[in-house]
């Protein structure tokens, strides 16, 4: 493993960390029992869990991180089953819809070309290339990428990712996982056509600081801490954790702008509304759409 000192959104110098214990410490360890972590013991030999906080964008982020050969064990093969989706699945997919049909409406050229990096077992890619999007995905998982493949989704390595190809890039549930996402991001930003749209989404927790910061005070508060807690920052997985402003920040060094969907467009391309809970969502995911605020957001390559 190595040490970050450099803040991965804004890239201000580490503070002192808010958190910082041991790996063995049992409340950590009965979470990554829970949540089934099994990775060599001897990687954390000597290598504290050190949660920073930027003082600049307010972004919180693990201090160690793995290495290249580690990351590669991590990821290189997802095991789990592709299973056919449930209630909840179904309920993921008309969220990941209306991205789709978001995107659309926002570039309404006949056949938009589009990427989703990171696209897992590509239901956003499936989705979109069953709205007339021409799609391509990037992703390290052996297995998903078959996966995409015999779906008829054209595969491709970052490296090969073209200069202004794109209209539209997905980039969800990946910067969190990433120990320098300021270089990736900036690819992808590359890889749009002026005035091309990127949306990212990150997981959010903006108590978790003041979690962290209770429990480093305290260390009989660490058994308060619940499991979207720990997962929030899960050891050595989500390394990351944005708020509005350090992904902002982070767009920004990327050199893209923050972009903002009409209200009405973004309520309108909305579904579920028999459902009343949906209504809620629908609307309050348009209103922080419009607004430039959360932790899944709207960016464009300036023209």
């Amino acid at each position: 493993m190595h040490q970050r000192s450099h803040c991965p959104a804004c890239a201000a110098p580490a503070t002192a960390p808010v958190l910082s214990i041991p790996y063995d410490q049992p409340d950590l360890q009965a979470f990554l029992r829970r949540v089934g972590f099994g990775l060599p013991a001897e990687w954390f030999t000597g290598i504290p869990f050190a949660v920073h906080r930027c003082l600049q964008c307010e972004a919180l982020f693990q201090g160690w991180v793995l290495e290249e050969p580690q990351l590669a064990r991590l990821y290189g093969q997802n095991d789990a089953a592709h299973r056919l989706p449930s209630e909840s699945a179904l309920l993921a997919l008309a969220h990941l819809a209306h991205d789709v049909l978001l995107l659309r409406r926002l570039q309404p050229m006949p056949q938009p070309r589009v990427l989703d990096y990171g696209m897992g077992w590509a239901r956003f890619a499936l989705l979109a290339q069953a709205f007339g999007c021409e799609v391509t995905g990037v992703e390290v998982s052996a297995t998903t990428r078959a996966h995409a493949q015999r779906h008829g989704i054209q595969v491709c390595d970052e490296s090969e990712l073209g200069v202004a190809a794109f209209d539209f890039v997905l980039v969800d549930q990946v910067l969190e996982h990433l120990s320098d996402p300021a270089p990736t991001l900036t690819r992808l930003a590359r890889s749009l056509k002026p005035g091309g749209l990127l949306l990212a989404g990150v997981p959010g927790h903006p108590k978790l600081a003041g979690h962290f910061a209770r429990a480093a005070r305290d260390s009989t508060q660490l058994r308060e801490l619940t499991d979207r807690d720990w997962d929030a920052l899960c050891p050595t997985i989500h390394v990351n954790l944005f708020d509005a402003t350090s992904l902002r920040a982070l767009g920004e060094r990327a050199g893209l702008r923050g972009f903002r969907p009409p209200f009405w467009r973004a309520a309108g391309t909305g579904l579920l509304w028999d459902q009343p809970r949906q209504w809620g969502r629908n609307f309050r995911l348009a209103w922080k759409y419009s607004r430039g605020i959360g932790t899944r957001m709207w960016f464009q390559r300036p023209a």
